[in-house]
Formats: structure tokens, sequence, C-alpha cells
């Protein structure tokens, strides 16, 4: 069985050189190495060249964003399964790809451990099942699932968003076309806790929130909301009282004030911090 490797790169010449590195050393080598960079002008692309013989395809090239990238490298993969090993990330032993080949995986998806490499470093573990109610509040760690490719090319990523195209593709194939799914008690990856998605946990939240609103009835997403974070969710007089308190005060130290009490609340009540933390522009009286 052949497995294509994914590294989507783009002015990270030093996380790329990692991520290479991990891949090419992998002791399991029926694999096909595919690296997409965007165009980078940090000296990635001669990087490419001194690492040629083991990539199986590359290009450089400006591209729409990461989840165009990705489709592209989807296009170009011959195997069996994909697996996105994005630039900085790597695989957390030699033999990870000898370790999935030996369970002899069908499964549509199958997901394996993260080891997430921040500040405080923590293993994401595979989830037993996957629900609605899962994905409704969590994603899956992308670097650490293994996706049969003619799932990916039938469900391309939605090159639309920004941050969570993948949150969405699990979705579709999941939930909504009853993919077959398997955790693995293997660890797949040491996830770079400083990429993009990592440091726009806000944005994230709110792209996710749009994508759920176009995809499913309000009454469902209101029921799954307060369910999941709590009494205060979909509330328009909560959030109406905070976005006129911001309208007021804005540039005044009460604003901080309080918005620092509701970032305590939402400790205990999760749906106190809703997506709108600050006015938009529209919303600021000049």
């Amino acid at each position: 069985m052949k497995i294509s490797v994914i590294t989507i790169n783009r002015n990270n010449c030093e996380g790329l050189r990692r991520t290479i590195d991990s891949v090419v050393c992998q002791s399991f080598q029926p694999y096909d190495f595919i690296v997409i960079d965007g165009a980078s002008s940090d000296g990635s692309a001669v990087l490419l060249d001194e690492y040629a013989q083991y990539i199986t395809f590359s290009i450089s090239e400006p591209d729409n964003g990461i989840y165009h990238a990705m489709n592209k490298g989807v296009s170009a993969a011959r195997g069996e399964y994909c697996i996105f090993m994005n630039s900085g990330d790597v695989f957390h032993s030699k033999d990870v790809l000898e370790r999935f080949n030996v369970f002899a995986p069908v499964e549509d998806i199958i997901c394996g451990n993260a080891f997430i490499m921040s500040t405080y470093p923590f293993v994401k573990r595979a989830p037993e099942e996957i629900t609605f109610r899962f994905l409704y509040k969590n994603a899956l760690c992308h670097q650490a699932v293994f996706i049969k490719t003619e799932l990916l090319k039938k469900f391309p990523y939605d090159e639309s968003l920004k941050i969570v195209a993948d949150r969405k593709f699990f979705f579709e194939a999941l939930v909504r076309n009853n993919a077959s799914y398997r955790p693995v008690d293997v660890a797949v990856v040491d996830y770079d806790a400083g990429g993009y998605s990592a440091r726009n946990r806000f944005f994230s939240q709110q792209e996710w929130e749009n994508v759920l609103s176009k995809e499913l009835p309000v009454r469902i997403l209101e029921d799954y909301g307060r369910e999941v974070f709590g009494p205060l969710y979909s509330s328009t007089a909560y959030e109406r009282f905070f976005l006129e308190l911001g309208r007021r005060n804005y540039r005044r130290p009460v604003y901080s004030i309080v918005r620092a009490l509701i970032l305590i609340l939402s400790v205990v009540i999760p749906s106190a911090r809703f997506s709108r933390v600050f006015p938009s522009e529209s919303d600021q009286v000049i």
C-alpha cells in the first residue's frame, strides 16, 4: 500500500527542512512525497532542489491560500491514503508510516495521536468515536489523520475558507456522508502550535460558526450550542448588552474591565464568551 505525504509551505524554510527530514527517514518506503510551495521568497525553492531525489512531486508557484495548495497536493497524490505534514510539523518517530501499514487499514479516515508542541506540550489523543457533538465543539488534528485519497477528491477543501476548511471536510465526510472512522493508538505527529490556525483561534471559531450557520438549521444550532456551551449561547440580549457597552465605552477602561470579567465568567460558562468580542468598525461610535 502506498501512502501520499503532502507538505504545504510558504516562507518557512527552516520548518520545511525539519518536515522533509522527518519524512525521508521513515522506515516504510512505499510512499510518494508531494511538496506544494506558495512561491516562497526565503530559500524554500532552493531547499526543494536540495532534496529533489526524495520528493515525488513539487511545485513552487503563487496560490490562493492553504486550502488551494492542499487541493493541488491531493490532485498529485497517487497513494491510497494521504496525510498532510505541513512545514514545521514532523512525524513523531521514524516508524510512523510502518506502524500505520501494520494495521492493514480499510477505513476512510484513521486518526492517531498528536503531540502538541506548545509552551506546555500535551498529547491530543484520537477520539474513540466521532459524533456531530464532538465535531461541533472540537477539531481533529489534521496532521494526525490518514484520509483515503478518493474521499479527498470527492470532497475537496473549500478554498473560500481561511482556517476551518479541514473541519468542514470532516463534517461533510463523517457526519453528512457517514464515512468510516477508526482511532489508532499511535503517536503520529509533533504538531507545531505556532502555525496559522493555532495563532488565530478567535477568527477560527468565528469562521466555524459561519460554516455551521450555512450548513444547519438555526434550531439545531441553538439546541447543540446551549447543550455544549451553556445557557447563554446565542442569547441576543446578552450580546446586545455587550455590544452596546462597546459602542459607548470602546476606548474607556470600563470596556476592558467588563471584557476581562466576561473572559473569567466564560471559564465557568463557556457560552459567556461569544464570537464578537470586539465591536466591528460599523459598531463603534465615531
